[in-house]
């Protein structure tokens, strides 16, 4: 979103910098011909310089926004896995008491206890 807008604001001043420059140039009759292409190329390349200010800007809170991003979804993905081995620790140490006490039972039978 943050992006878009700095985009749109990056047009406005090219679209500002081409009438300053149609401006200049209908002035150019008054001035020397040298002159108006001066300014022209003034205004242009300062709306070159300032779009391109706008577009690191726009480049740099996308990467920030991108990095929170990813922080979040390893944050969650390591508190996904440690919850899966919790609960697999859980499950382990059931079956393991399960197969001890059947181990048990089976001994008693065949030995008799009870």
């Amino acid at each position: 979103m943050e992006a878009r807008k700095h985009i749109r604001i990056s047009a406005w001043f090219a679209v500002l910098a081409l009438g300053i420059a149609a401006a200049s140039a209908a002035r150019a009759a008054d001035e020397s011909l040298a002159d108006g292409a001066r300014k022209a190329g003034h205004a242009v390349g300062t709306t070159a310089r300032e779009a391109w200010h706008e577009g690191k800007k726009a480049g740099k809170d996308i990467g920030h926004g991108a990095a929170k991003v990813g922080k979040e979804v390893g944050h969650g993905a390591a508190k996904v896995g440690k919850e899966i081995g919790h609960g697999a620790t859980k499950a382990g140490r059931a079956v393991g008491k399960a197969a001890k006490e059947g181990a048990l039972e089976l001994k008693r039978a065949i030995t008799g206890e009870k």
